[in-house]
Formats: structure tokens, sequence, C-alpha cells
């Protein structure tokens, strides 16, 4: 990175600087917005972003990096690792184990519980005669809140099959049913609308 002065530095500027040993692929902007703050992120295409004040030197830039690369990295590390959880078919047994202790004792975990790409009507399946759950991979991201309430509206199927007044009342036991049919309708509204401006 070649030398740079403050007062030589006037106009706001991105660089890029390829990944060594010692860092991933940077990428350095320098805005005229930012007086004092100094923030880092990973880029959705896996580079590390540095925001500086535009007068900011090579210098200040290798410092900050000394400082704030290894926070950002394992920040990265975290989220990856949560996201792995998450999405995995592992994750959704679990929450259906700990929702069926809370709230369902009648009903018993069922042989299969995993998301799937292939329902995107509907947020979830309940097959009680082969004992298995699916999930639709739209829900994966939205909050665990939701993710749960649509679990338990599955499992409340291996003792009701249909949406009878008995079956709402099995559902309610769930405290969140109503914030969790709020963001799905919200989020079913916005899937419609996106697909519509097509």
């Amino acid at each position: 990175m070649p030398t740079r002065s403050r007062a030589s530095v006037r106009k706001p500027s991105t660089e890029y600087l390829p990944a060594t040993d010692d860092h991933p692929e940077l990428e350095i902007v320098r805005s005229p917005r930012r007086t004092k703050t100094v923030s880092g992120s990973f880029t959705p295409e896996g580079r590390v972003r540095l925001l500086v004040p535009v007068q900011t030197t090579d210098d200040d830039i290798w410092e900050y990096l000394e400082h704030l690369l290894p926070r950002i990295i394992r920040q990265k590390e975290t989220q990856d690792a949560r996201k792995r959880t998450f999405v995995s078919n592992d994750y959704l047994v679990q929450r259906a184990q700990n929702l069926i202790a809370q709230y369902l004792p009648e009903v018993e975990l069922p042989q299969e519980i995993r998301w799937v790409t292939n329902q995107s009507t509907r947020w979830g399946s309940a097959t009680p005669a082969t004992s298995r759950i699916r999930l639709s991979h739209l829900l994966q991201g939205a909050p665990e809140y939701v993710i749960d309430y649509v679990l338990h509206h599955e499992l409340c199927h291996f003792v009701y099959l249909n949406h009878s007044a008995a079956f709402r009342g099995l559902e309610a036991r769930y405290p969140r049913t109503a914030e969790a049919r709020a963001f799905l309708e919200g989020l079913s509204f916005g899937q419609q609308k996106n697909a519509s401006a097509r």
C-alpha cells in the first residue's frame, strides 16, 4: 500500500488489497461522511470491508486492522456456526423436543423432522401416519419463536388431523401463537408482493 498523507486524501475512495497469509482480501473505504468512527465487517463476497474517515492514513488503517481484524473474523465464525446450526435438521428436532416437554406432553417425538425446499405454499406439513414433519426452507432466518410456532402447529396434528376447535385449543398452548401468525402473514404478503412485481 503506497504511503498516503492526511492532506492528500480529499475524495472518497475504495481500495482492494489481495488476501495474504495474514489477512483475507481487504476492501478499504475512505468515506467523507465519517469523521471519527471506524467499522469493519465481512462483505457477501468474503472480503473484509473497513470503513474509515476520508483523511485516514495507511498507517492508521493497519493499526485499525490489527485491532479489528481478529474480532471481525471471530464474529464471522460465530455467525457461520449459528447459521449452520439453525438450518440443520438436528436444530428442528431439538426445538420439537423442547416444545413437547413444555406444551405437548401427549405427543411423541416424530421419527423425522427436517427442512425441505419443495414447500413454497405451506410453512410446514405433518404426516402422522409416517411420523414425519417437514418445514419449508423459506422459514430459515425467521425468528426462533416463529419456527417454534410452526413446529408446534404441526406437532398438534399428531393429536388432531384437522383444524377443529379442539386443535385450536391445543395450538393455543404455545404462548406466542398470535405474534407468530402475524409475522407469517406479513411474510406471506411480502412474498406475494414480490412475486406480482416480477
